[in-house]
């Protein structure tokens, strides 16, 4: 409760009823409708009370008279006190005077000689004492002349007339020289009066005889007829006077129809002037109507109601008959147009007082709010279903039908546009909605009181329609495709969709609704987060499955794990462009959105897993490049050197197999090495968790590959070399006599030299520093099987056994750099069959042919036993 009212002002301080006064004061009301009473000298008159300010009230006095408070009630202080005074008094009516009220007509004095004046006449007699009173405003208070003349009256023509009454009445503030003045001019007014009578009678006096003489006569007559007829002459008088009466009925008929119809046309006419405000409503309503003026129409009718609502009289009846009807068409047509969508809030908020206003059946402002909320339903159902449509005749076109992506674009968009309109549409209307029905349950828009059960209503309504925009934005934005379209286009799209849903979603938080519709709005945004989430890993999954189509073998650069094709830096590139776009689209929560990768959280999981599909698809690529498309080796030749040429290697030609499993080898070692470093910290980079059980998948996965590929390069490399040993060790110079000088190894010892220096320049100009691993496998399997023939040789003499040693001694000498422990042992093998040289002869001659090899095969084994840093 707020302070009471308090009067302390107003102006003007008295007059007669109707007067305009306005009202000064303290917490005079916040609003029109706080205003709830308003009484000046005990006559209400709330009805005439327009509120101005909380200081400020203007109204029109009722028919109250003396001295009076004025005391103003509101709803929101109660009762309030006035420290003025208002003084009602009633004027006095005259003939020229005008008047706001109804003058009962008096019936005219009859005149002696039985005759009545057309029109009645008030005689007021002149001011007695000659004196002027205009000027004269400040009356003498009427209560203060009754208490000093408790008997008397001012008025000249009563019987207890009091000459100070009326001197105080009309002359109070005239002066004492002017009241001598004007006692004199009453005093030969008098005077005058006399001298005229005497005149008059001196003038007149043969008139004056003769009627004394006519008097003498009507006594003579009368005393004759009483003798003749006795003393109850009536019956005969009555009898004449009847007569005569009904001769000049006869005589003047026509003469009084015609005043009577003139009177009651006077009559009529003056009825219609008082009453001018209710005979001319019905075209007024018809006005203001088309006007759509609609609160002067409420008020007018509001005031005729209390005026003539409960008049007997058939005239005024037929007139608000009339006037009902045309409230009742204009309740109807408020109804239709608060009824009709779309209307602004302003405007239904309007209707729905106007027909409070009105005594409409029904709860109007309920009716509002579950109109509105109709319309909000079926628009956003007419958003879908003219959405849907647009997007069938789009893809049932024929002639101009697009390509694929162009056809996910067309989708991209007529969902984008759905998206907006939708949320622009919830936003909107619950924006009006909202306030509506809080106005309501704060009784600003109820005419009668409120249900408890509306309130619940509300909520379902609500949620209802939120329901609805989440099943719409549901099929709109996490169905279907969209995974094809640029990186930049589709990062656009969703970030433009996000941003529409968190309109809607701020705009619904703006107008304090329940947890529960916020609730969900929250989970579709969620949803659609983790929609794009998926959307960008999968978009960019797609993106490396489809590497096995852009590899054309042209080596991009060299590192330190060999020569690297384009595929490494395509999968940091879009792994990249997919966490930039989670970073910048849907990985930063709005106002009160749940974190999207959370400990433990589902959409942290998803990430995992699509992370690590992706890193293993590229896996699965190198695979598919060059173990699941096997092709055969040409091993045609007994060399590999003349097989193979080399130039492709560094030109960037026609790969082999061969080489494109080399090549996929380094690519996986590089991508295990360096590519997987670079996208972990690309996740710290961007703020997203780093999925360290994917990296660590893909890790082993590579490791797997590498392992996979160096076997298929050993065995379709190595087996053929191998091959060749055995026919090349038994081609000429095989059988020796027993005692004949060996000057030199077998041709096979040379081939064998000749291949490797192939393999390891085929291997070193693709793999670098990993050249190694493979020329290190391939010496192992040749001394293995230069072992296995040492093995089954038949006996040996000196000269075989001198040369075994020799060919031994050069494998030795031109794998020195790659010769493993197993390999060794091999080569120890291969010899622990053979005699040892005895004298030092054979040593010396021993070490002169490898010291002739040496210079020999200079560049061979320069080619051979290159430095190579082991990996």
């Amino acid at each position: 409760m707020g302070p009471p009212p308090v009067v302390t002002g107003i102006s003007p301080k008295e007059g007669p009823p109707g007067t305009r006064v306005t009202i000064r004061g303290e917490f005079l009301g916040t609003s029109a409708t706080d205003l709830i009473g308003l009484k000046i000298c005990g006559c209400d008159c709330l009805l005439s009370a327009e509120w101005k300010s909380r200081n400020k009230i203007v109204a029109r006095s009722g028919p109250c008279k003396g001295r009076g408070d004025i005391i103003v009630t509101t709803r929101s202080g109660g009762e309030g006190t006035s420290t003025v005074q208002f003084r009602g008094y009633h004027e006095s009516i005259g003939p020229v005077k005008e008047s706001a009220v109804w003058v009962e007509e008096a019936a005219p004095p009859a005149l002696p000689w039985g005759r009545r004046p057309m029109s009645p006449t008030v005689y007021t007699p002149p001011d007695p004492l000659g004196l002027a009173t205009e000027g004269d405003e400040c009356k003498f208070p009427e209560e203060e002349l009754n208490e000093l003349f408790p008997d008397g009256s001012g008025k000249l023509s009563d019987e207890n007339f009091q000459p100070g009454w009326y001197l105080l009445e009309h002359h109070s503030n005239t002066s004492f020289e002017d009241l001598k003045a004007g006692l004199v001019f009453l005093q030969r007014k008098v005077e005058g009066q006399k001298e005229g009578q005497l005149s008059f009678l001196k003038a007149n006096t043969g008139a004056v005889m003769d009627q004394l003489d006519r008097l003498v006569l009507l006594k003579n007559m009368y005393e004759e007829d009483q003798r003749k007829n006795g003393r109850e002459p009536l019956p005969s008088l009555q009898a004449a006077i009847e007569e005569s009466i009904t001769l000049a009925d006869s005589l003047f008929s026509e003469i009084l129809s015609r005043k009577e119809n003139a009177d009651k046309t006077r009559e009529a006419l003056s009825l219609l002037t008082r009453h001018k405000f209710l005979f001319q409503l019905p075209a007024s309503i018809d006005r203001n109507i088309r006007k759509k003026e609609y609160d002067l129409v409420v008020n007018d009718y509001t005031r005729v109601k209390n005026l003539f609502g409960n008049t007997d009289v058939k005239l005024f009846q037929k007139i608000l008959d009339e006037i009902d009807k045309k409230i009742e068409d204009l309740k109807e047509n408020l109804a239709t147009r608060m009824k009709t969508m779309p209307c602004n809030v302003q405007d239904q908020t309007k209707y729905v007082r106007l027909l409070i206003s009105l005594n409409w059946e029904g709860d109007a402002a309920w009716t509002a709010i579950t109109t509105r909320k109709e319309y909000l339903m079926n628009l956003m159902n007419k958003v879908k279903s003219h959405f849907k449509l647009k997007e069938e005749q789009d893809n049932s076109e024929k002639g101009k039908r697009k390509s694929r992506e162009e056809n996910e674009g067309s989708w991209s968009i007529l969902r984008a546009n759905w998206c907006a309109c939708a949320s622009g549409a919830l936003a909107t209307e619950l924006h009006a909605l909202w306030p509506l029905a809080r106005r309501y349950f704060a009784g600003d828009l109820a005419g009668t009181p409120t249900d408890p059960q509306r309130h619940a209503e509300l909520k379902e309504m609500i949620i209802a329609a939120v329901e609805l925009f989440s099943e719409h934005m549901r099929t709109c934005l996490l169905s279907g495709g969209g995974s094809t379209l640029g990186p930049d286009t589709l990062r656009s799209r969703l970030v433009a969709n996000l941003r529409h849903l968190r309109e809607a979603y701020d705009s619904l938080l703006k107008l304090d609704l329940p947890s529960q519709p916020l609730s969900i709005v929250e989970k579709v945004i969620f949803d659609y987060r983790v929609q794009g989430l998926t959307v960008f890993l999968q978009r960019a999954q797609k993106r490396v499955k489809a590497l096995s189509d852009k590899e054309t073998w042209k080596i991009e650069e060299f590192s330190d794990y060999g020569a690297i094709t384009g595929l490494p830096s395509l999968l940091e590139t879009y792994v990249n462009e997919a966490l930039s776009a989670i970073h910048k689209c849907v990985l930063s929560s709005g106002r009160r959105e749940s974190p999207l990768l959370a400990d433990g959280s589902d959409p942290l999981i998803a990430l995992q897993k699509h992370t690590q599909q992706t890193l293993l698809a590229f896996v699965t690529v190198l695979d598919k490049l060059v173990l699941e498309h096997e092709q055969d080796f040409n091993n045609s030749s007994l060399s590999v050197l003349l097989d193979q040429p080399l130039e492709d290697t560094l030109e960037g030609g026609t790969r082999s197999w061969q080489q494109r499993l080399l090549i996929a080898s380094a690519n996986a070692q590089y991508t295990r090495k360096m590519i997987l470093v670079k996208i972990a910290s690309s996740f710290d980079t961007y703020g997203i968790p780093k999925p360290a059980l994917a990296l660590q998948a893909t890790r082993d996965a590579l490791s797997d590959l590498e392992s996979r590929i160096a076997e298929k390069y050993i065995e379709q490399k190595g087996d053929p070399l191998v091959g060749t040993i055995e026919p090349s060790m038994y081609t000429g110079r095989h059988t020796l006599p027993p005692n004949a000088m060996v000057d030199d190894a077998r041709p096979y010892v040379y081939e064998i030299i000749n291949n490797l220096i192939a393999v390891h320049a085929e291997v070193e100009s693709i793999c670098g520093a990993a050249a190694s691993r493979y020329v290190r496998d391939i010496c192992e399997t040749v001394c293995e099987e230069v072992s296995r023939l040492a093995a089954c040789a038949p006996a040996h003499t000196p000269a075989t056994a001198f040369r075994a040693r020799l060919e031994c001694a050069l494998l030795r000498l031109a794998c020195a750099d790659h010769l493993t422990r197993k390999a060794e042992n091999h080569l120890i093998e291969s010899l622990a069959g053979l005699p040892p040289l005895d004298n030092e002869e054979e040593k010396k001659r021993m070490d002169s042919l490898i010291q002739g090899f040496k210079k020999r095969m200079e560049l061979q084994l320069a080619c051979l036993n290159c430095t190579i840093e082991t990996i």
